[in-house]
C-alpha cells in the first residue's frame, strides 16, 4: 500500500503528540520531527504490517484504543530516536546535557514504546467480536494476515502466555513477536526434529505417558534457545525489565562492552541449559525404546566376546 504517512494523519496537533510522550519539547513542530518519524514507523510497521497501521490510522474515532496505544507507541519512539539531535542542538546553545540524563531519557522512552506495543499487539490479537466498528475489525483481520502472525501456525509455543509461563518475559506481547522468527529458527536448525519424532509418537497409555514427561522438556529448551538468540542480536533496551533486570547497568550510565559480555554470558547459559534438557529428553527416549540408556554395557552385542588371557 503506497500511501504517504505524516504525524498529522495520526495526531490532530503537536499538543496531542506531546500528550502521548512525556518531556516532548512544545517548542518543536511536526516538521523538526519528520525524520525521526520516518524511522519509528518503520520500526512498528515491520511487526503489525502496514496495511494494519494505515487501518488504525484511519479509523474515525478518537478515542479508541487501538489509535491511542499507536500513538503512544509512535510519538515515544520518534523522541528516543529524536533525542540525540536535540542534545546536539542544545549543545551547540551552550545547554549541557550529561550522558547519564540522556541515556535515561531514552531509556524511559523505550520503555514507554515497548509498553504501547505490547497493548497494541495484545489488543490486535483479541477475538475479534460483532460489537466491534468495521474500521476495527479490518485493522484487526490485517494483522492476522502479517507475516509474523501467519507464521504462527508454524511454532510450538505459539502465544505469549504460554512463553511467559515458560521462562517470565513480563508477558510483553512486542518481545514473543520479535522473537517468533527466532524461535522458528530453533524449530528448523535442531529442536524440531525432537517434536515431530514425538509427534509420530506411539500406541497405548506408557507413551501417553512419556509425552507428558518430554514435551514440556522440549518447549523450555526452545524458549531457552530462542531467548538465548535474542540476547545475541537485540540491543538490551529491546527486552523486557524481568531480562534487563539481570544487567547491573540496566539503570545507570551504560557500558556497551560491559552489556554485551554478560548479555552473551547469559545466552551461553541458557543454551547449556537447553541442551541438558535435550539430554533428559534422549534419555527419555531411549528408556521409552527400551535400550538401556544408563548402563555401562549399553553398547555390548552378544556376538561381541571378551577374553581373559592368563
Amino acid at each position: 500500500m503506497n500511501k504517504k504517512f505524516q504525524l498529522k494523519d495520526l495526531f490532530s496537533s503537536y499538543a496531542q503528540f506531546c500528550n502521548s510522550a512525556p518531556g516532548a519539547d512544545t517548542s518543536a513542530d511536526f516538521d523538526s520531527l519528520r525524520g525521526s518519524a520516518v524511522a519509528a514507523r518503520k520500526r512498528i510497521v515491520a511487526i503489525i504490517g502496514s496495511n494494519t497501521f494505515f487501518d488504525i490510522v484511519a479509523i474515525g474515532d478518537e478515542d479508541s484504543c487501538l489509535k491511542d496505544f499507536l500513538r503512544a507507541a509512535m510519538a515515544n519512539l520518534t523522541l528516543a530516536t529524536q533525542i540525540i539531535f536535540d542534545a546536539v542542538n542544545r549543545r551547540k546553545n551552550e545547554v549541557n546535557l550529561y550522558k547519564y540524563e540522556l541515556e535515561g531519557m531514552k531509556r524511559s522512552y523505550m520503555e514507554n514504546y515497548f509498553n504501547a506495543m505490547d497493548s497494541l499487539i495484545s489488543e490486535l490479537t483479541g477475538d475479534i467480536s460483532d460489537d466491534e466498528t468495521a474500521e476495527i475489525r479490518l485493522a484487526m483481520e490485517d494483522w492476522r494476515k502479517t507475516n509474523y502472525y501467519r507464521m504462527l501456525s508454524q511454532l510450538k509455543v505459539d502465544t505469549a502466555d504460554e512463553f511467559d509461563e515458560i521462562y517470565p518475559i513480563d508477558l510483553s506481547y512486542l518481545f514473543f513477536f520479535r522473537c517468533v522468527p527466532l524461535q522458528k529458527e530453533v524449530l528448523d536448525e535442531s529442536i524440531g526434529a525432537y517434536f515431530e519424532r514425538l509427534e509420530k509418537g506411539g500406541e497405548g497409555q506408557t507413551f501417553a505417558e512419556f509425552g507428558q514427561k518430554a514435551l514440556p522438556m522440549l518447549k523450555r529448551a526452545l524458549v531457552k534457545k530462542t531467548v538465548a538468540k535474542s540476547l545475541r542480536r537485540f540491543d538490551i533496551l529491546e527486552f523486557p525489565a524481568t531480562i534487563r533486570n539481570l544487567f547491573e547497568d540496566n539503570t545507570a550510565t551504560r557500558s556497551g562492552s560491559d552489556e554485551a559480555s554478560r548479555a552473551l554470558l547469559l545466552a551461553t547459559q541458557l543454551e547449556g541449559e537447553a541442551e541438558d534438557l535435550l539430554h533428559n529428553v534422549d534419555m527419555l527416549f531411549d528408556a521409552q525404546e527400551g535400550n538401556d540408556f544408563l548402563s555401562f554395557s549399553a553398547e555390548n552385542r552378544p556376538d561381541d566376546n571378551m577374553y581373559l588371557m592368563p
